[in-house]
């Protein structure tokens, strides 16, 4: 079966798999019921640089389901990997290890990412590592993005590390800030003061 169609029965249609997000329903009961064929599929769908195929390695972890040759197959990709599938391939390999050091391609992404999802995807996957003061420094930088939804995203993992709201549009002080359409400054102030928080 091509990729593309095991992809559909995995995760579910392309355009709600991009529109809401994957569905890994159906993933975690393949792990169950034919572990092998499961991982020969994710293996295919890593090589060909699917992030959802990497995603679900992460999903898989959570469920202690991930195939035993998940370590080989995603550090294979990363010489290769960029943008979202970069994202994706740390993501699993942080939930697969706990290594705090998967947060690097994050960083790099959300700093340099060409197309402003991946900097999104780096700025929300960045939520589940413990925050540092180069990851904080990271999302503040991203809370000035030329992207309003890349600002929202870095502000909502620095808020949901200070304990303060669960996303930005929560926070109406950070909100109201990273909303101005042309104002860098209020965006830097913004981020500034959620970083004094967390190094307080």
């Amino acid at each position: 079966m091509e990729w593309a169609d095991r992809r559909r029965e995995l995760f579910g249609d392309p355009y709600l798999v991009w529109h809401d997000g994957p569905e890994f329903t159906a993933v975690v009961a393949a792990a169950r019921a034919d572990p092998a064929g499961l991982a020969r599929d994710l293996a295919a769908g890593v090589r060909l640089g699917d992030p959802v195929a990497a995603q679900a390695y992460g999903v898989l972890a959570g469920h202690d389901l991930v195939p035993a040759d998940a370590l080989a197959v995603l550090r294979g990709a990363l010489p290769a990997a960029r943008g979202s599938f970069l994202v994706r391939v740390a993501e699993a390999l942080f939930l697969i290890t706990g290594d705090p050091g998967w947060a690097e391609p994050l960083v790099l992404v959300l700093r340099t990412g060409e197309f402003w999802g991946e900097r999104i995807d780096a700025a929300i996957a960045l939520h589940r590592f413990a925050p540092t003061p180069a990851l904080v420094a990271a999302l503040a930088d991203g809370m000035t993005d030329q992207e309003y939804l890349v600002r929202y995203h870095a502000a909502s993992t620095l808020l949901r590390w200070a304990g303060l709201a669960a996303t930005a549009s929560d926070h109406p002080a950070t909100f109201d800030a990273i909303c101005q359409t042309a104002d860098p400054a209020a965006y830097r102030a913004a981020a500034d003061r959620l970083a004094a928080r967390l190094a307080g």
